[in-house]
């Protein structure tokens, strides 16, 4: 039986360290540019950016004074990529959601992804106010010559889809900004779009900062209602192990009785036939003394 009670504290002790964090998150596909996009945010290098799977857990790196950037697995790259990604998301403060605007509009797992996590927040409009969609590789020709229009679906999508309107979308190019960088080029690093979406994840800090008491306890009585289910789902297993357990004792019972009935009714039915033939042979005895008494007068 796993311990409920433990894990149960282990999470409100997790809920306590992040009370005066602010866990900037990111969301979003694999190989969608979410680890770029934090490298180009802090200047340098420190989430891994190969095109194959390299984030299987979460990874964190402290941006500023008690501001922490995330690193998740790529949703739906294997299920428990999503397991461990989902519980980063529980600690959000904000979440950064990145979408590579090249491969076109938000596919369903993208969908799926974002109602997911929408459901760990208290209700739509606190996600609204604490949701960005980064839309990466605007660097693309494709892609720019057709910007406006994905970007018009995309947001079509989300509140078709995910009842979701009035969140900021932020178009980046994680390698016109880091070109700009190594070029000294001020043209690539504005055109990138990473200072603009720097800009406003800073300026809101000290906002999503002072939500933290809100958004422990509803952390605190998500995580009391998950404990709550679990523990109920754990009685109920052990009470159908029990059920099982019992019909099992039962059912073995009843075939006992079945053959302990049948074993009487052999033996009673031996013992009628044994005092029958017990009969028989007192009357055949009988016959016997009787036909030698007769002989014996018969011949004496």
């Amino acid at each position: 039986m796993k311990d409920y009670v433990k894990a149960f504290q282990d999470k409100i002790a997790a809920i306590d360290a992040d009370a005066d964090k602010v866990n900037i998150i990111n969301a979003g596909v694999m190989n969608h540019g979410k680890s770029s996009l934090f490298n180009s945010l802090l200047d340098k290098n420190v989430f891994p950016e190969e095109d194959i799977r390299t984030t299987v857990k979460t990874q964190v790196e402290q941006w500023t004074d008690n501001v922490y950037l995330i690193d998740t697995p790529g949703l739906s790259a294997e299920i428990v990529d999503d397991k461990v990604a989902y519980e980063a998301y529980r600690r959000a403060n904000v979440i950064v959601f990145v979408h590579r605007v090249d491969t076109g509009e938000l596919h369903k797992n993208g969908i799926d992804g974002l109602n997911k996590i929408k459901s760990l927040f208290p209700d739509e409009k606190f996600f609204v106010n604490h949701l960005c969609l980064v839309l990466t590789s605007i660097e693309e020709q494709n892609a720019s010559k057709n910007l406006k229009t994905i970007i018009g679906k995309i947001r079509a999508d989300i509140k078709n889809y995910c009842g979701l309107s009035g969140f900021k979308i932020f178009p980046v190019s994680n390698a016109l900004y880091k070109q700009g960088v190594e070029e000294h080029e001020d043209f690539f690093i504005e055109q990138s779009g990473i200072i603009e979406l720097r800009d406003y994840l800073q300026k809101n800090i000290s906002t999503w900062r002072a939500e933290n008491k809100a958004i422990r306890q509803d952390r605190l009585a998500r995580e009391k209602d998950d404990f709550l289910a679990q523990l109920n789902k754990e009685r109920s297993n052990v009470q159908a192990r029990i059920q099982s357990k019992t019909e099992q004792i039962q059912q073995r019972q009843k075939i006992f009785l079945q053959k302990l009935e049948e074993a009487v009714s052999f033996y009673n039915a031996d013992k009628s036939e044994y005092e029958y033939q017990d009969s028989v042979l007192d009357d055949l005895n009988d016959e016997f003394v009787s036909l030698t008494q007769r002989w014996q007068n018969e011949h004496y």
